[in-house]
């Protein structure tokens, strides 16, 4: 039997849980908080997560040894596809005593897997290198040459290159005079890397002539290495000529390139058709239309085939000069050698496309069916749906054969246009009769369009068919299906724990990116703020948030971590939601992140509101903290907020630091849009509580000049905060308390006279 408790226990525990309730009403009431709203000082009493018991109680694993880990990982990295996410998370949580035991081509892999995801991303227009993918890669390197790793030619060739990317060509030159010094002999490689930097930036034109003498002079020299380790470069290779061609056409010298193209032939190197339409380009850009049409004459003179580059070089200029006449002829050179220009140059034309496709005839039966798809594309682009459908009434009646292609930006286009109903209709005539096959670009077109219409049902038909007929589920399909289900209002979360589980069930497992983590804390987050999580929803939550690092390496960008902070602030987990908010703080990305909390700043104010609900003060002065760090918009009830934390710890110094900090210019934290009447008075009231008045009149000074050289007139204050003010100071029993109520009157009198009290 239980132990009786004591009536005086009773007593207090329910004194307690009056004094929890009494907290979260009034954070409740924030909104309309008043100086007679501040409760007394209470000690702080620390949450403890029973989630966090659970961990700090488990068993620690032994740490391997660190050959073990440096094996594994020379495995995993030389067999995986990693990403440089992935790759720079890998290598950073090695243990350094592994660092012995791992080779030149091992750091060289990591150097390029580093360097080559963010290269790749460049090229689709999707990102760009940045100062934190270099700073990665030098932290590689000075762990290799702490671990007495040797570097060789491979290693220097990776650090110039990504200097070259963020133009930092001193730097490159850097590495390559490290590289001579350590006794390496460079090949070509390195030198052209660095000219072909060179060649993009028309400033550096001087850099660029320089270092193509350096080049041929060391050659010359015997200094450069061939490709062979045992050879010597005799002569420069077409690469390099070619960056340098690109440099000198760019900037305009075409005298120079003609004596470069005849230094060239005396050593019995061909130009090739990239180097020529490099100097078809840059004629074309400085001397018009009629000299590049004349090179091109030129070109197929000696020899040379033009190709896709050469007239999409040309039509670009004709469109740019408007010549139409030129343009047929060029369409029509271009479809006798089967060559089909690419939509974005198709959609600058003037000419009708049932034009263009008569103009452009002579292409082959099997090409035909290309221009088509092109010229569909380029009416997507212009979001021009009829004609869409025009051209592909054109397309049957002239009896040319539409390919998975053309159906699949068809099927694009209807679902755009809005016309759902229509592609599934489509969809089912085009492929019931079995002449073609939907691939699995389809299916991704269909169930993403069910899913963004909130078709949930066929969306999961549209996948189930899609395995049936043996296509795998790749992981943009599922982020569209995980998408729908966090915007869908009647599901719920089960649909979404168990997709998100199949793709670690499937062979070969689909690996979640940013995009699937941030589609589960939305989903979570829209049924936390209609109900309760249950544990297991919550642990999924928590689990998978840990995964998208431990075991995924994610590379988050700022939309992964607005949803996570507000996936765990609407599931009330404060722990989770702060270590999401300390992850986010920490991220090279905060910039951007706080990007999204400006779009919706009240996520960040949930987040506080909810540390102050658990009595977790310090944590919400932190949040505080790192709002003015994230630079987000100017609400005055996070100060109040802020303000009611410091009061519940008792740390009115921190309050005052607090307020004087958003009102003085020379503050790096200076915002006084932060501090309005009811704020002022919260701090005036809170000042009096804790019996430091003098700290009241300075801060009633400096908000007022503050606020008047940031409204550019007097600020506005209301006679009936002047008065509750006022009334607080003389109610209240410190001695000094009438004279500050007095002397604020007499302040508010010669400042704002239409709010003395009457």
């Amino acid at each position: 039997m239980t132990k009786p408790q004591p009536e005086d226990a009773k007593d207090k525990d329910v004194a307690k849980d009056k004094a929890a309730v009494k907290d979260k009403e009034a954070v409740k009431d924030m909104p309309q908080l008043s100086i007679s709203s501040i409760p007394k000082p209470k000690i702080r009493v620390p949450r403890i997560d029973p989630n966090t018991m659970a961990r700090a109680q488990a068993p620690k694993e032994l740490p391997k040894d660190p050959k073990l880990l440096a094996d594994e990982y020379i495995a995993d990295l030389h067999s995986a596809n990693w990403g440089g996410e992935e790759t720079w998370v890998r290598f950073s949580r090695l243990p350094q005593k592994s660092h012995a035991f791992l080779r030149d081509i091992d750091i060289n892999c990591t150097l390029a897997n580093i360097r080559g995801t963010e290269r790749a991303l460049s090229r689709r227009g999707r990102s760009t290198p940045t100062s934190n993918t270099l700073s990665r890669m030098l932290e590689v390197f000075e762990a290799a040459k702490l671990a007495n790793i040797v570097p060789d030619r491979y290693t220097y060739q990776e650090l110039i290159a990504i200097n070259v990317d963020l133009l930092n060509f001193n730097y490159a030159h850097d590495w390559l005079e490290k590289m001579v010094v350590q006794g390496i002999k460079p090949t070509i490689r390195p030198y052209r890397t660095i000219l072909k930097g060179y060649s993009t930036v028309s400033s550096e034109l001087d850099s660029a002539r320089r270092l193509w003498h350096e080049i041929k002079t060391k050659i010359a020299a015997g200094l450069i290495a061939g490709e062979k380790s045992d050879e010597v470069a005799t002569t420069v290779d077409l690469l390099t000529y070619t960056s340098y061609v690109a440099a000198e056409s760019k900037a305009g010298n075409f005298a120079l390139v003609v004596d470069v193209l005849e230094e060239m032939d005396q050593a019995g190197i061909k130009p090739d058709i990239t180097l020529r339409n490099t100097v078809l380009d840059g004629l074309v850009r400085h001397k018009g239309l009629d000299a590049g049409l004349q090179e091109a004459e030129l070109m197929e003179q000696s020899g040379y085939e033009l190709n896709g580059y050469s007239y999409t070089t040309l039509l670009n200029a004709t469109i740019k000069e408007q010549r139409d006449e030129e343009i047929h002829k060029l369409l029509e050179a271009a479809a006798a050698k089967n060559i089909v220009p690419p939509a974005y140059l198709m959609q600058k034309l003037t000419i009708d496309p049932f034009d263009v496709l008569s103009i452009m005839a002579k292409l082959e039966a099997s090409h035909k069916v290309r221009l088509y798809n092109v010229l569909i594309e380029s009416a997507m682009r212009g979001n021009d749906f009829t004609q869409v459908l025009q051209l592909i009434d054109h397309l049957k009646q002239k009896n040319v054969p539409a390919n998975v292609v053309t159906y699949t930006l068809l099927f694009d286009a209807l679902n755009k246009a809005g016309r759902l109903d229509q592609a599934k209709s489509m969809f089912t005539k085009v492929f019931s009769s079995g002449e073609l096959t939907p691939d699995a670009h389809i299916y991704s077109i269909m169930i993403d369009a069910c899913g963004r219409h909130g078709d949930v049902k066929t969306m999961f038909w549209f996948k189930n068919e899609m395995q049936r007929q043996g296509l795998a589920v790749s992981e943009p399909v599922y982020n569209s299906i995980l998408s729908a289900l966090s915007q869908w209002r009647n599901g719920n979360l089960q649909a979404v724990m168990v997709t998100a589980s199949e793709m670690e069930r499937v062979k070969p497992t689909v690996k979640p990116t940013c995009r699937t983590f941030s589609a589960i804390f939305a989903a979570f987050a829209t049924q936390a703020q209609r109900r309760r999580l249950g544990l297991g929803e919550l642990e999924f939550l928590q689990t998978w948030y840990a995964m998208a690092t431990d075991k995924y390496y994610v590379a988050k960008d700022s939309y992964y971590y607005f949803m996570a902070v507000n996936a765990f602030v609407c599931a009330q987990s404060l722990p989770d939601a702060m270590t999401a908010f300390s992850d986010m703080v920490r991220s090279h990305k905060v910039s951007h992140v706080s990007g999204k909390f400006m779009k919706n700043p009240v996520r960040m104010l949930d987040l506080i509101k909810l540390a102050i609900e658990h009595q977790e003060y310090g944590a919400a002065l932190e949040i505080w903290n790192n709002w003015q760090r994230l630079r987000l918009p100017p609400i005055s009830k996070a100060v109040e907020l802020a303000l009611f934390a410091c009061d519940q710890m008792g740390q009115p110094t921190v309050a005052i630091n607090i307020i004087r900090g958003l009102l003085s210019m020379d503050e790096d934290v200076y915002c006084p849009q932060f501090v309005d009447e009811s704020v002022l008075a919260l701090y005036i009231a809170m000042m009096t509580k804790h019996s430091m008045l003098d700290a009241i009149m300075p801060v009633v000074h400096l908000w007022t000049t503050a606020m008047t050289a940031e409204c550019g007139s007097e600020p506005v204050l209301s006679e009936s905060t002047v008065a509750k003010t006022v009334a607080m100071l003389r109610g209240n029993s410190h001695p000094g308390a009438a004279a500050i109520a007095n002397e604020l009157l007499t302040h508010v009198d010669a400042h704002f006279p239409d709010a003395t009290p009457v």
